[in-house]
């Protein structure tokens, strides 16, 4: 992976991630990414440089956005955590989904 491509979006599957945050099993899961650097990849997984895991939360009208902030700043994430690792090009940084041009 070179230089330009290790600034990542890594999202992980609900369970995975409340067990990193300590968060309780919900009826309803939300959606879950760590927005960071990786540091390395090793066998079981990748070491992330992060400050934010933010949780999308379902509810009526829509979502709800939660940040959750941690004193270490770099995290293990297992693969069987992830679902998908989304790579930045250029300048634009912000995750999530937009609707797409018809």
């Amino acid at each position: 992976m070179d230089e330009k491509s290790r600034e990542v979006a890594v999202w992980l599957h609900d369970n995975h991630a409340r067990l990193i945050v300590g968060a309780a099993p919900a009826n309803n899961p939300s959606r879950w990414a760590i927005q960071g650097t990786i540091v390395e990849e090793i066998g079981v997984g990748l070491w992330l440089r992060t400050k934010t895991i933010q949780e999308f939360r379902p509810i009526a009208i829509g979502t709800k956005q939660v940040n959750w902030q941690f004193a270490s700043t770099e995290l293990l994430i297992r693969w069987d955590a992830v679902i998908t690792i989304q790579v930045f090009e250029g300048s634009g940084k912000e995750i999530g989904f937009k609707p797409a041009a018809q």
